[in-house]
Formats: structure tokens, sequence, C-alpha cells
């Protein structure tokens, strides 16, 4: 009896896997359920490497110094070019692409090979465009959603976002991280924590971005017995970086860390949170990665009002929410929380068990192979 083929599917990112930890989860579960894969990105830094440690696993980049935001669009033409080229010269039964930046070569590879593809929206880039760019270039983005075998969304309420997502088959596979840690080791580590009730803040850190941390650093200034941990990387580093010299003890700032720092660190603080203004539209949509990192962590964290992590902080009872253009207000929430060890203990016991019964890692992958499964033809993994 002839050996059956692998079933392989490709990756398509704009950006290399050191800014990117959503994906190598993603490629990591397919793999396990054995399947091939191929990552093409855009090594616009020229400095990437492959961090993916697989058996299984094929990265091809394109080594092309370009900007990040808006400033790459005149280069997008290129990148588009050798997404196509590579997709054609590939073998491949799922194409695989994120974001809005990459996603017109994909639809039209697919569709000439015969192939579904997944078309994965974790940005909605038009929002930072020009007005007139914005509304065309986003009547194209949901034009091309049909064409998708699949759309995947980072969280449902994107879907309200978008406006509606004219596409039958829609999954939320939510950024959560998978459970690498024992809850021994977990009680090890928090037992370890003593004295001052620290704050955790790890994210990117752009000053577009909107995080109010100059709130919360004002708030925790007169607050005795409260220090902040800052990690990341952006714009804002050399000013995090002066604030934290001027404020020793009370401000540590740690750069960029890796997903098993984050975890570790995070172990160790109080207090996880995350004040990003809703003003712009991907936070009031979209929950992020933090409010995931809190929860495996079992530790409360305190959010922003009218966002989507707010409203699911509320569903779990697993934080505090708080305006985040109110000092005063942010201040008293993490007096209540350094003050109160058994509310603490309580909301992060919620956090924790909501990760287990409806957040973690384990389901969202198992929900992302049964998408590959379901358009691959495939019934529980057999061929």
């Amino acid at each position: 009896m002839p050996k059956m083929r692998k079933r392989k599917a490709v990756f398509i990112r704009s950006n290399p896997l050191d800014r990117d930890v959503r994906l190598p989860k993603e490629i990591a579960a397919l793999n396990q359920a054995g399947y091939s894969t191929k990552h093409i990105y855009w090594d616009r830094d020229r400095r990437a490497d492959n961090l993916m440690d697989l058996k299984d696993h094929e990265a091809i980049p394109l080594k092309l110094r370009a900007p990040w935001g808006i400033k790459v669009i005149p280069l997008l033409p290129i990148w588009w070019g050798f997404v196509f080229t590579q997709l054609l010269l590939t073998r491949f039964d799922v194409v695989h692409v994120v974001n809005f930046d990459s996603v017109i070569p994909c639809i039209i590879a697919a569709r000439l090979k015969g192939k579904p593809v997944i078309y994965e929206i974790l940005d909605v880039y038009e929002e930072l465009l020009p007005g007139g760019l914005r509304t065309i270039c986003f009547a194209i983005d949901k034009f091309i959603m049909r064409f998708a075998s699949s759309i995947i969304v980072a969280d449902e309420e994107q879907i309200q976002g978008i406006g509606g997502i004219p596409n039958r088959n829609i999954v939320a596979v939510y950024d959560s991280p998978p459970d690498d840690f024992s809850k021994k080791d977990a009680r090890h580590q928090d037992n370890q924590v003593k004295g001052n009730f620290t704050l955790f803040y790890v994210g990117q850190l752009h000053r577009e971005r909107r995080l109010n941390l100059d709130k919360v650093i004002e708030a925790i200034t007169d607050i005795e017995g409260v220090r902040l941990v800052v990690a990341g990387y952006g714009n804002m580093v050399e000013e995090i970086r002066e604030i934290s010299a001027r404020m020793p003890g009370k401000i540590e700032f740690i750069g960029k860390i890796s997903y098993g720092e984050v975890i570790s660190r995070g172990l160790m603080a109080d207090l996880f949170f995350v004040l990003r203004d809703p003003i712009l539209p991907f936070y009031r949509y979209i929950c992020g990665s933090t409010l995931f990192n809190a929860m495996i962590c079992g530790k409360p964290i305190l959010v922003n009002q009218g966002t989507s992590t707010t409203r699911k902080v509320s569903e779990e009872n697993c934080g505090l929410v708080v305006n985040a253009n109110d000092v005063e207000e942010i201040r008293q929430a993490i007096i209540k929380l350094r003050d109160n060890p058994q509310l603490c203990s309580e909301l992060g016991a919620n956090a924790r068990r909501a990760y287990e019964q409806r957040y973690s890692w384990k389901i969202m992958g198992q929900r992302l192979v049964s998408l590959y499964h379901e358009l691959t033809g495939e019934v529980n993994g057999a061929r």
C-alpha cells in the first residue's frame, strides 16, 4: 500500500517570527497534528533568523529592508510578487495568510491551484490610512473576504468591529499562551514574592498605541510598597528607560524578553494591566494577549473601560475596570488590590479557571486543527 503523503500548509505574514508570538504557536499545532508547514515572510530589518525549531517546517524570507507602518505601501508590490511566485512554485494543500497586506496574491494563487485559503485577520490596517485611501482599502478587504475558504479572527467581537464579515466560515482563535508550566512550579515561584506589590506590563511600547503608561506611573508615584516592571520594545523605550533611571526601586525597565520570561515574571507579579485607549478601533474589538497571560499565571488584571478585554474581565470576574484617563481612579484600584490579598487571590483563581475552561491554547489549537481537517477533507486527522 503506498504511503500517504503529509498535508502541507503554507503560512504567509509580512513580518519575521521575532516579532510574532501567535504564528509560531499555530505552526507548532499544525506540525503536531501531522501537517508539514512552510512560512513565507518579509525580513524587513535584514536581521531575523528562522526562530522555529521544528522537524517538518521550512522558512522562506524576502530579504528586503523596508519600513514599518504605512510607509511600506510603495514596496508592497514587491512583497506580493514574491509571495505569488513562491506559492506558484510550492506544492500545498492550504494557504494560511495573515492580514490584509498579504492577502491579495494568496487569494489569486490559491484559486489558480484550486486550494483552500484561510484569511486570518489580526489587525485592521485600513484604520491607519488617511480617509479616502482607508475607504477604498476597506471596500477591497471586504470584497476579498468573500473569496476566502475561511476567516480566522482573534476575537468574536471583530465581526462587529468590521461591520460584518461576508463569509460563512468564521472561526475565533484567541491569542492565548500554551500551558507550558506546572501548577507546582507556579506555586513555588509565587511563594517567592515578598515585599512590594508588583505591577507588570509587557508588550509593544509605541506612543501611537495610546498605552496610558504615563497615567499608571503617575498613579503609583506616591503609593508605598508598589512597584512597576515594564518589558517590551518600541519608540517609547528611551522614555521608559529614563523614567526608570529617575525612579529606581519604583520603576524597572527590562527591555524585550522571551515568552518564557513573560510567564516567569508574570508568576512573580501581583497585577497585570492593559489600559489602551478604546479610541482606537483595534482595542475596542480585539482582546490582546495580556489578558490571557494574566489568566495562565492566575493573576488579576486592571483594564480600561470600553474594550473587548473589559467585557471578558467583567464576565469572568478576574480583574478591575477603570477609566484610564482618571489617574485617581487607577490609584485607588491599585491600593484596593494591594491592601486586599484575598481579593487578588479570588480574582486570580477566576482568571486561571477561565483559561482552563474557555481560553487555553489547547482549546484554540484544537479549533485551528479542526478547521484544517475540514478544509482538507480529513476526519479526526485520518485521510
